[in-house]
C-alpha cells in the first residue's frame, strides 16, 4: 500500500506541461527558446517601435535640406483711403524657399538624430541581451527543479520501500514500534518534501511562461554548448567597455547630447534663404485688373534680442551633455559590478563543486555499506535514514550547484554584452531600421 501511496504522489506532482513535454516528439533546444523569448518579447518590441519612431525623426531631420513650397490664396473686400468705393481683391501665389544658412543647425540636428538613433539601436539590443539571460535563467532553472522534482520523487520511493521492510519485521516478530514510527517520520517527511519540489517546479515553470510567454510544449534539451570564457576578470571588463551595448547606447546619448549643444549656438548666426514668389493678384491696393509680380530673392534674418531664450537654450543643453556623461558614468559602474558578481559566483561555485561532488560520491558509498550492513542487522535504521536522507541532500546541493555554475557563465557573457552573439542570435528587426 505504501508503495501504491508514493506513486500517487508521484503522478500527481508531475505538471501538465512536464506530462506534455515527454509525450511530445519534439524537443526544444537552449538557443532556439531564447531567440523566440526576445523576438516576441513586449518590451523588446515595444523599444523596436521607439527605434522606428526616431527613424522617422532623422527623416525628417534630413527634410531640411529640401526647399519648402507653399501656395496661398485669398479673395475678400478692399477699401483704398476710405472713399466707400471697394473692389473685390483675389490672391493667388506660389513661394519657394531654399534654406541657406541656419548656423549650422540643419547638420547639427541631422547628426544628433543620427545618434539618437544609434542609442535607441544599441537599447534595444541592451533590452534583448537582458532579455536573453531572464530566457537562459528561467531555462536552466526548470531543468534543474525537474531534476529536483524526480529527486524527491525517487526519495518518497525509497522511504516507502524502507517503510515497508521495517512494517515486516515488526509484523514478523523481529522489530520495534520504535523503528516503524521512526520509518512512518521519514516517510512523511519525504513526501512534504515532495510537496515542496512540486511547488518550487510550478514556480518555476510560471517564471519560465513570463518570460517566453507560453509554457514549453516539448522536452528541454541539457544545453552542451561550450562558452568562451576570459581567462581573467580584467579581460572580461574589458570587451564589456568595448562591447556592452548598454555602454554603447551611453556613448552616443553623450554624442547626442553634444549635437544637441552645438545645434544650440544656431541662433546666434543669421539666417540666411533663397525665396522664389510669384503672384497673380486681382483688384491689388483699390487699382483695378490683374496684377502679376515675380521675385528671387536672398533674404537674410538675424533675430538682435529674444529675451535670453536663446542664452538659456544653450545653458540647458550644456547641463544636459553634462547629465549624459554622468549617466554613462554610473552605467559603466553597474556594468562592471555585474561582472564581478559573475566572475565571483564563477570561481566560487566552480571550487564549491569539485567538494559537493567529492561529498556525494563518499556519500554513496558510505549508504552502499550501511544498505548493507542493515541487512545483516549491524547498522540501526537511524543511521541508515540519516544517510539516506544525507545522500538525496548531497544529490539537490550538486544539481543546484551546477545549475548556479552554468548561470554563473551565462551571466559573465550578459555581462560582457556578448551573449547574444554567443548565442548565435541575429536581431534582424534592428538591422532593419538601422538600414532603412
Amino acid at each position: 500500500m505504501n508503495i501504491s501511496l508514493a506513486r500517487l504522489f508521484k503522478m500527481s506532482a508531475l505538471a501538465l506541461p512536464l506530462a506534455l513535454a515527454y509525450q511530445s516528439a519534439s524537443a526544444i533546444e537552449l538557443n532556439q527558446t531564447v531567440e523566440d523569448a526576445v523576438l516576441h518579447n513586449p518590451e523588446f518590441r515595444s523599444q523596436l517601435k521607439e527605434l522606428h519612431s526616431i527613424r522617422a525623426d532623422l527623416t525628417g531631420a534630413e527634410g531640411s535640406w529640401y526647399p519648402t513650397i507653399d501656395i496661398t490664396a485669398g479673395i475678400g473686400y478692399e477699401e483704398v483711403d476710405n472713399t466707400g468705393d471697394g473692389l473685390t481683391r483675389k490672391e493667388t501665389a506660389i513661394r519657394i524657399t531654399e534654406n541657406l544658412f541656419e548656423g549650422f543647425g540643419t547638420e547639427n540636428e541631422i547628426d544628433r538624430q543620427q545618434h539618437r538613433m544609434e542609442a535607441s539601436a544599441y537599447a534595444t539590443e541592451a533590452t534583448a541581451n537582458q532579455i536573453a539571460l531572464d530566457m537562459t535563467e528561467a531555462y536552466l532553472n526548470l531543468l534543474t527543479q525537474q531534476k529536483l522534482l524526480g529527486l524527491a520523487e525517487e526519495n518518497v520511493e525509497t522511504h516507502s520501500k524502507i517503510l515497508d521492510q521495517i512494517t515486516q519485521r515488526f509484523d514478523a516478530g523481529i522489530g520495534n514500534q520504535v523503528e516503524v514510527d521512526q520509518a512512518k517520520a521519514r516517510f512523511a517527511l519525504a513526501q512534504s518534501n515532495l510537496s515542496a519540489a512540486n511547488n518550487n517546479y510550478q514556480d518555476t515553470l510560471s517564471r519560465f511562461q513570463r518570460v517566453l510567454g507560453r509554457q514549453p510544449d516539448s522536452a528541454l534539451v541539457e544545453p552542451t554548448q561550450a562558452l568562451d570564457i576570459p581567462k581573467t576578470v580584467e579581460e572580461a571588463i574589458n570587451i564589456a567597455l568595448i562591447e556592452h551595448p548598454t555602454l554603447r547606447s551611453a556613448n552616443a546619448d553623450i554624442a547626442e547630447a553634444q549635437s544637441q549643444y552645438d545645434a544650440s549656438s544656431r541662433t546666434f548666426y543669421p539666417r540666411i534663404d533663397l525665396e522664389v514668389l510669384k503672384t497673380w493678384d486681382d483688384n491689388l491696393a483699390g487699382v483695378e485688373g490683374k496684377n502679376e509680380d515675380f521675385q528671387a530673392m536672398i533674404r537674410m534674418r538675424y533675430n538682435l534680442y529674444n529675451g535670453g531664450k536663446d542664452k538659456a537654450e544653450r545653458s540647458r543643453t550644456a547641463s544636459a551633455l553634462h547629465q549624459a556623461a554622468e549617466i554613462r558614468n554610473n552605467s559603466r559602474r553597474q556594468t562592471l559590478e555585474n561582472i564581478r558578481y559573475a566572475w565571483n559566483a564563477y570561481q566560487y561555485v566552480g571550487q564549491q563543486k569539485q567538494y559537493v561532488e567529492e561529498h556525494m560520491k563518499l556519500t554513496l558509498d558510505t549508504l552502499t555499506g550501511y544498505r548493507q550492513q542493515f541487512s545483516l542487522g549491524r547498522r540501526s535504521l537511524l543511521d541508515l535514514l540519516n544517510t539516506e536522507d544525507e545522500y538525496i541532500n548531497a544529490q539537490r546541493t550538486m544539481a543546484e550547484s551546477e545549475n548556479e555554475y552554468r548561470i554563473a557563465q551565462y551571466r559573465i557573457m550578459n555581462g560582457m554584452g556578448t551573449l547574444l552573439q554567443t548565442m548565435n542570435i541575429q536581431l534582424d528587426p534592428i538591422q532593419a531600421v538601422m538600414n532603412d
